[in-house]
């Protein structure tokens, strides 16, 4: 089990250098073997013959391995026509495919791996990689989102570390154990004192590489910058990683010290991540932007969900899928929109479901399910977290607040969306503007993600049950 566990991310590792070295024509080759593997290693895990370190680690590998499948088959058609559009060098394109399979890497470790130290390695190793590859269109406007994802990202860097080691050392749990364990053994006061200064010192650091609020400021211009399969990536997988690391850390000092503390903290940063969103979404009139503060919401969700512990911890985990499933469609969807449009910005991309049906419709279900409209699964993991909260007397009051942040977010949404699909034409273009033609190779990705957001969210805790079942048993009685 430990081999594997060492060996699958290294098989995304040794496809980084194979595309620098291969000639253009063979970065197809790279990118299909890319998902080939990643085919195999998921139907090698639910043959059982082998499985994550605990359940949590094998639910979050399935999230990380089908989405990564997913960026790299859009990346094909995606980068094809971006690097015609924009005179891309051979050198750029082959660079991008690097960086690609190394961000990949760093997340498949995100996922399998258990030990906090070697978490954070991998969570540098994604934070790099992704920030050179948001610079990779080398616009003035994406080497400054880049500069400033390096810069809020890697401070925090230095908190998630310092935190990790302060609270690990304080509770006495080995920092170089593979599977650290809660621990359960009484502190001193100090003792206690200095786990929570390092649990929330931890939680700062780690809070800006999820794009928690208040350090989420790097995260709209990164997402809106990023070429379309890095922002999904970006949205859907490494912030969520991030929050996955929060959770077994505080797990391992939970039991050490005043857990209400904990919990209190993860619920705080939750609502005020509901409130920023709430807040600037009305707002947004790029479609790249307008989901990567959907992305803050989703994540203070998840927070929310982990916070709140039982079955909304449950919710939690589920909507670490849902959501991945839901804006990796819409930022593929908004790369459409971009390439085929020339802008995603409102004023140049109208009438988007009368000239581009497939990509307007796609739009369209897309931003029905991230708002959490029932029957779509995000309904369905935000409904568990809100009543797992509301289970707790002590915790009404902040679901009462979080499900109004919600409307007022489902309502700006409602209100942005239909602008772009209905509205006129481009502004100063003839109201009938004529139809695009809609490459098969950029639609078909998106379409197949369509299906998935229709029925993967309820569908995916069937076909793998065993692992769904392990991971409510795991989850449900837990709190931190």
């Amino acid at each position: 089990m430990t081999v594997a566990l060492w060996t699958i991310p290294t098989s995304m590792l040794i496809l980084a250098p194979a595309s620098w070295l291969v000639p253009i024509r063979g970065l197809d080759w790279t990118r299909r073997t890319g998902i080939i593997f990643l085919i195999a290693e998921l139907a090698t895990q639910v043959s059982h013959l082998w499985q994550g370190a605990d359940p949590l680690a094998s639910w979050y590998f399935v999230t990380v391995a089908v989405f990564s499948i997913f960026a790299l088959w859009y990346s094909g058609p995606y980068i094809n026509r971006e690097a015609r559009q924009h005179q891309w060098a051979n050198s750029r394109i082959k660079f991008y495919y690097v960086l690609l399979f190394v961000f990949l890497f760093s997340l498949i470790a995100l996922a399998l791996w258990t030990n906090l130290l070697w978490l954070w390695i991998a969570m540098e190793v994604a934070t790099l990689s992704s920030v050179v590859l948001a610079a990779v269109p080398n616009t003035s406007a994406a080497v400054e989102a880049a500069w400033k994802y390096v810069m809020v990202t890697e401070t925090g860097a230095m908190f998630a570390l310092m935190g990790t080691i302060l609270a690990l050392t304080a509770v006495g749990s080995p920092l170089f154990a593979w599977h650290p364990l809660p621990v359960h053994h009484a502190l001193s006061r100090a003792g206690q004192h200095w786990a929570l200064i390092g649990a929330y010192t931890a939680l700062v650091g780690y809070g800006a590489k999820a794009g928690l609020a208040p350090f989420h400021t790097w995260l709209p211009d990164a997402h809106s910058e990023a070429p379309a399969p890095i922002s999904a990536l970006l949205s859907g997988l490494k912030l969520a990683g991030a929050l996955v690391i929060i959770y077994r850390l505080f797990r391992v000092v939970s039991f050490a010290v005043p857990p209400v503390y904990l919990r209190d903290a993860l619920v705080l940063l939750g609502l005020l991540s509901l409130l920023i969103a709430a807040g600037f979404l009305a707002f947004q009139s790029d479609l790249k932007r307008l989901w990567a503060y959907s992305s803050i919401e989703h994540i203070g969700i998840i927070s929310l969900g982990i916070g709140f512990g039982g079955v909304a911890l449950i919710g939690a985990a589920l909507h670490i899928w849902t959501h991945a499933a839901s804006k990796t469609l819409l930022f593929h969807n908004a790369g459409t929109v971009r390439l085929l449009y020339h802008t995603s910005e409102l004023k140049g991309a109208r009438a988007i479901l009368h000239r581009t049906p497939w990509t307007g419709t796609l739009l369209a279900l897309g931003s029905a399910a991230i708002v959490g409209l029932p029957p779509f699964a995000p309904f369905w993991s935000e409904w568990l977290v809100l009543a797992g909260g509301f289970h707790q007397v002590q915790d009404r009051l902040f679901v009462a607040v979080a499900a109004a942040l919600m409307v007022i977010i489902f309502i700006a949404i409602a209100r942005r969306v239909p602008q772009w699909l209905f509205s006129p034409g481009p502004v100063g273009k003839p109201i009938a503007a004529p139809a695009i033609v809609e490459p098969t190779a950029l639609v078909l990705p998106t379409a197949v993600l369509g299906l998935i957001v229709l029925v993967g969210g309820i569908a995916l805790p069937l076909a793998v049950h065993p692992l769904w079942h392990n991971l409510v048993d795991q989850l449900a009685p837990a709190h931190l």
